[in-house]
This record gives structure tokens, sequence and C-alpha cells, in this order.
């Protein structure tokens, strides 16, 4: 599992979301950089999981949404 973290955003704090990211995976990489989502990261959490961009309101929505994608992946 790959999980790119923006450190420029300014919708959330991107030390807030690493740590509560690793203690739920702390076997993914974890790229820390700017993901070119500029426009979107001025008001949501964003993430790249594997590639995918996820979105959400809030960080802890946003941790919900890649707990669902990954049990999805892992279920097939």
């Amino acid at each position: 599992m790959i999980i790119s973290i923006c450190d420029k955003c300014k919708a959330f704090n991107h030390l807030s979301i690493l740590k509560k990211l690793k203690e739920v995976y702390p076997d993914a990489k974890y790229e820390i950089g700017c993901n070119n989502m500029c426009g979107i990261c001025r008001s949501k959490v964003v993430v790249i999981l594997n590639n995918k961009t996820m979105i959400a309101d809030t960080e802890e929505e946003l941790i919900n949404k890649i707990k669902q994608v990954n049990n999805e992946v892992n279920f097939r």
C-alpha cells in the first residue's frame, strides 16, 4: 500500500493525518510531497492511495474511506 500525502495542503495538517494513518497502516509506504491537487486541497482532505485519489471533508472520514477501499481489495 502506497499513500501519498501532500505537505502543502491548506485543508489539513499532513503530520496529523500521517500520524493517524500510521496507527492504522504501520507497514504502508508513505510518500510526502505535493500531489498537484492544489485546487481541491484548499478545502478537502486529499491523499492518493495506490494511485487512486481519495477525498473527504475530515481526516476521520478519509481514514474510513481508505479502510473501506482496503477491505474491498483484500476480499477480492
